[in-house]
């Protein structure tokens, strides 16, 4: 849960943490870690009182939890690796040809 969306909830309908805590039977405390999203989990029957009190849904309660998991559920997986080839080559193997072919390979690495 999003502890800022809470606030914001909250603070829209002009209530205090203690005047929520009262409404809801929630500590004022506990209703303190939610808000500064140190405690991100609560039960659902805290987020069914708190939706009563701020006459908003559960899942619109939840709602950017949910859909940040699914922005991450469904991210193209993106994966960095970094490799090293060494290439032996003798004098007569290494003509400016041969030379510009493997510049141009390690070009199109890097790029890709």
């Amino acid at each position: 849960m999003d502890g800022k969306k809470l606030k914001e909830l909250r603070m829209k309908k002009s209530l205090t943490l203690s005047r929520l805590s009262e409404l809801t039977g929630i500590s004022k405390s506990y209703l303190s870690l939610i808000e500064r999203d140190i405690q991100n989990n609560p039960s659902l029957d805290i987020l069914q009182r708190l939706s009563r009190h701020l006459d908003i849904e559960v899942e619109d309660l939840v709602k950017n939890d949910i859909d940040q998991r699914e922005v991450v559920l469904n991210a193209t997986p993106t994966v960095k690796s970094t490799f090293k080839v060494e290439i032996e080559f003798s004098e007569e193997q290494m003509s400016p040809q041969k030379l510009q072919q493997i510049k141009d390979l390690i070009n199109n690495l890097k790029q890709g």
